[in-house]
């Protein structure tokens, strides 16, 4: 199996879902359907009644933080329900309105209070704001956290790998010497795989991207890593499991 620890399905198109619900049960792809708000969760609720592969959750982005920071209780019974939490996070890169940091920390800090009273897997966007959300996940002592699309300096990296989390890598390998790079940082134990689709590849290249691209990642790690695509495969599920199932992480998921 695959695993894609990182995705917006409902960023697709009606004729694009259908293709890209193919490719996931083609190719037997584990797909964290990640969030943006209320509406994006209910929309992929549904999407993942599709296939036995998407497991859908809550977050709130950082850039929809300021539209819900005064209706906090307005989110909590989704984070009850949701079996990880995500999209959540912090952006002091591209969102550049600095009146916004404020309803970024107070939604993120609700978040990670919420996942460690209920033990909750967080998917992380730390764009720019590397620091500050690595002292709020010791701050609220999360331990179960993907760090998704790491691309920040390397001794913040460092103490994140120190603190066992998860890291994703995605589409921008193909594109990136600094994300080469730190793919060949993180450790095998860490890894974890995405295609953010299908806005990833899209930025980069122009081409709307699949779920078939986690085939790319893998192919790519092999050759960062010198191992075989099949034991790039192997380790990210392995690291999944670890992370999600031997945890029981999802117990009560109910579509």
């Amino acid at each position: 199996m695959f695993i894609e620890a990182h995705t917006h399905l409902d960023h697709y198109k009606h004729n694009e879902l259908k293709r890209a619900i193919k490719e996931i049960d083609d190719k037997n792809i584990i797909t964290i359907n990640n969030s943006m708000d209320i509406p994006s969760y209910i929309k992929n609720i549904e999407i993942s009644r599709k296939s036995k592969f998407i497991i859908p959750t809550f977050g709130i982005h950082p850039w929809n933080a300021a539209k819900y920071v005064d209706r906090l209780d307005a989110i909590e019974e989704y984070i009850y329900k949701t079996p990880m939490i995500g999209e959540i996070g912090l952006d002091f890169y591209w969102v550049k309105d600095k009146a916004q940091f404020g309803a970024q920390r107070k939604v993120l800090s609700f978040f990670l209070q919420k996942a460690k009273e209920q033990n909750k897997v967080v998917n992380l966007h730390t764009k720019g704001a590397e620091q500050e959300i690595l002292d709020l996940l010791d701050e609220y002592k999360i331990e179960n956290a993907i760090i998704h699309w790491y691309s920040g300096p390397k001794d913040i990296l460092k103490n994140m790998i120190c603190r066992n989390y998860y890291f994703t890598l995605g589409v921008e390998i193909s594109y990136s010497d600094k994300i080469t790079a730190i793919a060949q940082e993180i450790p095998l134990n860490r890894l974890l795989t995405e295609t953010d689709g299908p806005g990833a590849e899209e930025w980069i290249s122009g081409k709307r991207g699949m779920p078939i691209l986690i085939e790319k990642v893998v192919s790519n790690l092999s050759e960062i890593k010198g191992i075989s695509k099949e034991e790039i495969k192997q380790i990210v599920f392995e690291n999944f499991n670890t992370l999600v199932y031997e945890k029981d992480l999802l117990k009560g998921f109910d579509r």
